[in-house]
């Protein structure tokens, strides 16, 4: 399998996702999926299974692993920890000749629509969402992070991904999307999405910080929330 990021040919490409509820992973093929095994389990026992049983169903082995797709998030913080780490453990039994490609759901996720959508959001800390902004053709978007009523009535015709938490917030569930590895084009969307890392981080950006200021205006000396750069 060729990779746009670079010359190699794959033979076993792994992906391993664990953003959502649901524990991913598969195997892709240049237009689809040789494989994948989704399972709702907690997270190291749901990775070690799916990727025994993804394996056992190509007739592979660990070792024959010769490339790691990482989800980066966002999504479910102990799944994406504990996924990093599951990564670091295939990296080092390699003794670090596995290539590591990482990748954001929100930009995997923009490729499972018909087209990618001008606005793609995912819940991040409570009050808070992460808002993809659509860059041209680019398939890597812009990330913000904005106050959730905020991003929810400037932004309302944005789509959903779910939330791992169970979290009720005023989304229109005909904008919710189902992240499901099996509506991406396997390594076809995932070399326009993937960079290559020495190792796999969560992504876990800090939330915009906000300062008072005295509006000079207001004699009364009332203070006003401003967002800092």
């Amino acid at each position: 399998m060729k990779n746009a990021l670079g010359s190699e040919t794959f033979f076993t490409p792994l992906v391993v996702d664990a953003s959502t509820n649901s524990i991913q992973v598969g195997i892709p093929k240049n237009e689809g999926w040789s494989h994948i095994e989704s399972m709702e389990r907690p997270a190291l026992e749901g990775l070690f299974l799916a990727t025994s049983d993804v394996l056992n169903k190509i007739g592979r082995k660990l070792s024959e692993v010769d490339a790691l797709f990482f989800c980066q998030g966002p999504g479910s913080t102990l799944g994406l920890r504990i996924s990093a780490a599951f990564v670091k453990t295939i990296l080092w039994e390699s003794n670090g000749q596995v290539p590591i490609y990482s990748y954001n759901a929100l930009d995997l996720a923009s490729r499972m629509l018909e087209r990618p959508p001008l606005h793609l959001q995912a819940p991040f800390r409570k009050g808070w969402r992460f808002v993809r902004f659509q860059n041209g053709d680019s398939a890597i978007g812009t990330k913000e992070i904005h106050e959730s009523e905020e991003a929810l009535s400037h932004f309302p015709e944005s789509y959903h991904m779910p939330d791992p938490r169970g979290n009720a917030e005023a989304v229109d569930s005909s904008r919710m999307l189902t992240y499901d590895l099996s509506r991406s084009k396997g390594l076809l969307d995932l070399e326009l999405v993937a960079l290559q890392v020495e190792s796999p981080e969560v992504y876990s950006p800090a939330p915009p910080s906000f300062k008072k200021w005295k509006s000079e205006r207001d004699p009364a000396g009332e203070e006003n929330p401003v967002r800092s750069p």
